[in-house]
């Protein structure tokens, strides 16, 4: 039977999903925790959390789900043998690749979960996650229950967030709170702008409802998920006592809830009413909502039955990446210079600049016409592939194989099985934060791979492998699943839509249609460091890139040979985050 996962962001709380019959507990603590405006718990708290657990025979699942930095590295170690040898969790849920292989190597005994920040959307992910590792994988929000089905059938235990907040940016990949006020959705301190009032047709248009699987919890038991996740370790006990129970019992008695257990869960919380629109696949602007009031309440009474029950270990595994063929990758001495990624199809307009270029990326659905010299283009996949994408990414990959182009762009580790016979490529949405990660990419062939904005590159081990840094552009902020161009009240019909969002200090924010009618949103302002290039070199950045969306020419003409002159940058731009 599947398993019922529930938050605890205090000790309350882990009463109250006992309580109510959880059979497995999320918890985090003081670092590397994406809720870290939770109560969480200290030391002390965790050794009396997991002792709690242990006797109501309650699997406690720990939560080390942000980024890490190099410097940052030996503390999470660190904090990883305590945690063994005082608390000994049941599973750890992961998202930093670096960090989860090296878990696994210190102590083989860990069971690790790869944290939906991973963004894993089908089972084309399950073999290079295996490798480092992980037994389970906590499947993107965005999955649909076919998405979720093709992983389930593969026998890796599957994870599945059944209610709570959605984040209408693609997990794993949203920058926004990150660019616009430096509090990290990576580093569990996000300020939530996606809930902000940005005065379009629709007052909200980031803000989608909760999710509620409650309807179609049936299918998920029948596919045979292993666990149901509740979202919510920054909700009250109260809430977690009431939505548990419901789903308690929806998974004892295999059905669907009645309207009387949907006004339950709606007055628990919600915005406007749930969504189950992902799961079903119809992505339509009844999924967007907003909740005015403040949610403030108190722990219900629980009654003192306990849910004894017996946890099953996943089977072991072992950190088992492979060797690196040098034959199949490109050095980082082949690798310098500049390198150009678009957003649209205009690109053309720019191929006097192609030629100087280490590289050009474009989105594999736009490559039409081409210079005649195409050895440095790179063939761009969508940031997600889901099941129902992949017979027409194949297609396209045969087509650009056909106008001789060798090089791939991709930022999912999951897009590996599409890369074979192209020299391989990784973006910044693959969170390159640390030098353990990047041991990670280089172990899989890539040539190169992009440091993510979110920190300066300084430290990071050389590799074979080439380090990537964006110097110029405006720096996609998230992905989105579905259209958020229709919601600024524009219609959305062809490859080349586009719309802004203006928030309420007038700063003005590029939406763009991306494959298959998803959408990418690029910051108000340009991040411009092309007079850092020197200094960048020195952190063993080879490769420069320029994201180009609605630059003229002649403007990044200008910033190119920028990379040279290191003049200041004239006009309005960002640093990001470089000190």
């Amino acid at each position: 039977m599947s398993k019922l996962l529930s938050p605890a962001g205090s000790m309350q709380a882990l009463d109250a999903a006992i309580s109510a019959g959880a059979d497995e507990v999320y918890l985090g603590g003081s670092i590397l925790n994406a809720r870290i405006g939770a109560k969480n718990f200290d030391n002390d708290g965790l050794i009396s959390a997991a002792e709690k657990c242990r006797k109501n025979g309650v699997a406690l699942c720990y939560t080390l789900n942000t980024l890490v930095s190099d410097r940052d590295f030996d503390a999470a170690l660190a904090h990883v043998d305590f945690l063994q040898t005082q608390v000994k969790p049941y599973a750890y849920i992961v998202q930093d690749l670096g960090l989860a292989a090296e878990i696994k190597k210190r102590h083989p005994e860990i069971i690790l979960h790869a944290s939906t920040q991973c963004a894993q959307h089908s089972a084309a992910g399950l073999k290079p996650l295996a490798d480092i590792g992980f037994s389970r994988i906590v499947m993107a929000r965005e999955a649909t229950i076919a998405d979720i089905k093709d992983l389930a059938l593969t026998g890796i235990e599957t994870e599945v967030f059944i209610h709570g907040a959605l984040c209408v940016s693609q997990s794993g990949g949203c920058l926004m709170s990150s660019f616009i006020g430096k509090r990290s959705g990576n580093r569990g301190e996000c300020a939530q702008p996606c809930r902000l009032d940005y005065g379009t047709k629709m007052r909200y248009p980031l803000s989608l409802k909760d999710n509620c699987a409650a309807y179609v919890l049936p299918e998920l038991l029948d596919i045979g998920v292993t666990s149901l996740k509740i979202e919510g370790r920054m909700k009250s006990p109260d809430y977690v006592y009431t939505v548990t129970s419901i789903y308690r019992r929806l998974i004892d008695e295999h059905r669907a809830a009645t309207e009387k257990e949907m006004q339950i869960l709606y007055e628990a919380f919600s915005r406007n009413g749930f969504t189950d629109a992902y799961f079903r696949g119809n992505l339509t602007v009844d999924m967007f909502g907003y909740r005015d009031n403040d949610y403030k309440n108190s722990f219900l009474p629980r009654t003192d039955k306990k849910h004894l029950r017996n946890i099953n270990v996943s089977h072991e595994t072992i950190c088992d990446l492979p060797t690196r063929d040098s034959s199949k990758c490109l050095s980082a001495k082949e690798q310098r210079g500049y390198v150009l990624k678009f957003a649209k199809s205009n690109y053309m307009q720019y191929a006097n600049l192609f030629a100087d270029a280490a590289r050009v990326d474009i989105p594999i659905w736009l490559i039409n016409d081409l210079p005649d010299n195409v050895s440095n283009v790179s063939a761009a996949l969508p940031r997600t592939i889901w099941h129902e994408d992949e017979q027409k990414v194949a297609e396209l990959i045969e087509h650009v194989k056909t106008r001789g182009i060798k090089h791939i762009t991709i930022s999912n580790i999951a897009h590996l099985k599409y890369c074979n016979g192209f020299y391989v490529h990784g973006d910044m949405f693959l969170n390159l934060t640390n030098s353990k990660t990047a041991d990670v990419y280089n172990a899989y062939n890539f040539s190169s791979a992009a440091i993510s904005s979110e920190i300066m590159p300084r430290g990071l081990a050389f590799l074979p492998m080439a380090y990537e840094y964006c110097v110029f552009g405006r720096l996609p902020l998230m992905h989105t699943a579905v259209c958020l161009i229709k919601n600024t009240g524009k219609k959305c019909q062809t490859s080349g839509c586009s719309a802004t969002l203006t928030d309420r200090t007038g700063a003005e924010f590029v939406l763009m249609r991306e494959y298959g009618h998803r959408n990418v949103l690029y910051n108000s302002v340009r991040l411009d460091l092309t007079d850092k290039a020197k200094e960048l070199r020195k952190c063993g950045v080879g490769l420069y890139t320029y994201y180009i969306t609605d630059e003229t020419p002649g403007e990044v003409s200008d910033a190119i040979a920028n990379l040279k002159d290191a003049k200041p940058p004239k006009g309005s731009y960002t640093r990001g985050y470089y000190k």
